[in-house]
């Protein structure tokens, strides 16, 4: 497939920099730690900054994105696996179904 996976996630580089090497992730993990890359796709999570917010922008759920060439989040799916995190059969399935549908949901 013609894809890279990329994790993006707020803040703690030091703590995800030792995530990573000790679970030997391969994919590259970029830091949100202002929630721009967020905010740019309409995407929102948690950020410990908002914690006290009443609004959709405190919703949590782990989720994948696809982003597709053109820069555009072309689906998304809310699944999660073992401690909140997505899970395998999320990820390849977008990948899948997104390999098979010209990168469009």
């Amino acid at each position: 497939m013609n894809c890279e996976v990329v994790f993006v996630v707020n803040g703690g580089m030091v703590e995800h920099r030792r995530f990573r090497e000790s679970w030997n992730i391969r994919p590259r993990i970029l830091i949100d730690g202002d929630g721009a890359v967020g905010s740019d796709y309409g995407i929102y999570g948690v950020n410990d900054r908002d914690l006290n917010r009443d609004d959709y922008r405190n919703y949590t759920a782990p989720a994948v994105y696809l982003i597709d060439a053109a820069g555009e989040v072309s689906c998304f799916w809310l699944l999660s696996g073992p401690r909140g995190r997505p899970s395998p059969e999320c990820i390849l399935g977008i990948l899948a179904y997104a390999e098979h549908n010209d990168w469009r949901y």
